[in-house]
Order: structure tokens, then sequence, then C-alpha cells
């Protein structure tokens, strides 16, 4: 039996609209057995077939690969929750092509494994912090993915999550069409901050550097809790972001007990709000023979 655990990310990671991603320790576990016939379980029914996006990874990957397409019985056992903005489907991508990888043994390197999840989802934001852990900031040279990882200090986090979804279709039509050349400088020199920040443990100067003016100001509107929460976390100075397109925020501290106390702050103001203590994942996806 194959096993394949997989992290949940924090896309864009504010500045990093499409490029920035960072891997957190919520991990979801896809089991791969030999089977005479196609079974998935662990799913809703509609996605019990080929038409799950595990399966469509693994067997883009036997395309990839030039292989037959094998039969098995997949389990999934995730609580990484659907369209959140914490990366769930990038982890069904991830898992489905380590596992075809792993069948086969064919030991294909990350770079070679990110190709292929980055054709699936269409941008690597997602998939290479998934892939390589940590975090990591990639862009496109024309079908070709180039990544660097981001090694990060120690820092805690928070995943704040509402109860309700925000669809990336939705969240995408309300993106701006251009911006101003002075937005478009802001917007580099804080992305370029960030990362510094994030690997150096300065938190106060991360804090400084989530400004996003290319997709936040525009997405907050479909998280209703989004606009209290920010101004908690400025006055104390708390990074803070949008994770993916949300509805989830993540809120990150060198310190856990601001964290904590962050969340003794929503448990007194909201009544529709999930939130998970996490670090960030040193490691990324990785496989257990069982």
């Amino acid at each position: 039996m194959i096993s394949v655990y997989v992290p949940a990310t924090s896309a864009n990671c504010c500045v990093g609209f499409d490029c920035l991603g960072m891997a957190v320790d919520w991990w979801a576990h896809f089991t791969f057995e030999e089977s005479d016939t196609l079974i998935v379980e662990g799913c809703p029914d509609e996605f019990k077939g080929k038409n799950n996006l595990v399966v469509q990874a693994f067997y883009t990957t036997c395309d990839y690969l030039h292989l037959e397409y094998p039969t098995f019985k997949l389990t999934i056992d995730t609580d990484v929750p659907f369209a959140r903005g914490l990366g769930s489907s990038s982890t069904c991508v991830v898992a489905g092509i380590l596992a075809c990888d792993a069948w086969f043994k064919k030991n294909m390197d990350k770079m070679e494994i990110l190709k292929i999840a980055t054709s699936i989802e269409g941008h690597p934001d997602n998939v290479a912090p998934a892939i390589f852990g940590q975090a990591t900031a990639c862009f496109m040279e024309r079908e070709d993915v180039k990544m660097s990882l981001v090694p990060c200090a120690n820092y805690h986090c928070l995943a704040i999550v509402p109860r309700y979804e925000v669809k990336t279709s939705q969240a995408r039509k309300v993106l701006p069409q251009g911006m101003a050349f002075k937005d478009c400088v802001s917007q580099v020199s804080h992305a370029l901050v960030f990362i510094q920040a994030l690997q150096q443990g300065n938190e106060e100067l991360l804090a400084s550097s989530c400004r996003d003016l290319l997709h936040e100001p525009y997405r907050r509107q479909f998280i209703k809790e989004y606009d209290r929460i920010k101004k908690y976390c400025d006055s104390k100075q708390l990074p803070m972001w949008i994770s993916g397109s949300g509805s989830t925020m993540m809120v990150v501290s060198l310190e856990q007990s601001y964290l904590v106390d962050l969340s003794k702050f929503l448990e007194d103001s909201f009544s529709e709000l999930d939130y998970r203590f996490l670090t960030i994942a040193k490691e990324g996806a990785f496989i257990k023979y069982e």
C-alpha cells in the first residue's frame, strides 16, 4: 500500500498574487492499494470515479510517462476544507502525481513533479509549497516553471476559516484590469520585503509589508469578518492575509501567545468561524509504503 501525505497551503501570501505560497502542517492523507477495479472512498459520491481529481492527476502522470492506466483503490482521508483557500485541490493533484511516480517506481525529481502539477492546476503558487514545503516563489516562463524555495523563520500560524466558500472563479471576476505605475512599484517592493522578513523572522517588518493592492482590496467584500479581524491584527502588528482567494484568513506570529489572544477575540466576536493553530510545514509531500 502506498500512502501519500500532502500539506495544505496558503497561496498569494498577501502581496505575492499567483506567485507566493506557503505550506502549513495541515495534512491530507491518501492511500493507494492494488485492486481489480477502480474504487474511490472518502469523498462525495459524485467524485467516486475517474472524475476524481486525485485519479485524474494519477492518470495525467501516466500519460506524461507513457504508461497504461492501472486500477487501484484510493482512500482519501482529509479535513482540509474545500474552497476555503487552503489548497485542497492542490493536495489532490500532488497526491495523484506522487502516487503514480511511486506506483511505477520512476523516481521523478521534484521539479518534474511540479511541472506536471502546474499543468493541471494552471499556476504553481499552491502546488509548489505542497511539493517542496516551506514557502516558495514562482513564475512562469512560457510553459516552464521557475521556482525558488523560501526557508522560513519559526512562525506560528492561525488559520481562520469562515463556514462558507469563496469560489476562485468568483474571486477572480472582481480583480482590476490594470494598475497605476506607482501601485506596481508598491506591490513589488512590499513583496520583496515580505520574503526577506519571512525568512529572517522580522515580524514587525512582515506585518508592515502586508499591504496588498492587487487582490485583497477587491476580495475582502466576500469575507464579512475580514474588516474587523484586519483591524485587530493591524492594531497588534500581526501579519495577516487572505489565504488563496478566501474565505480563510491566515495570521502568523513568532509568539504563539499573540495568536491565542487573537483566538479569544474571535470566540468573543464571531459565532460562525473556525480556526486552527498551525506551523509552517518544513517539508513538502512525502510517501510511505505500508
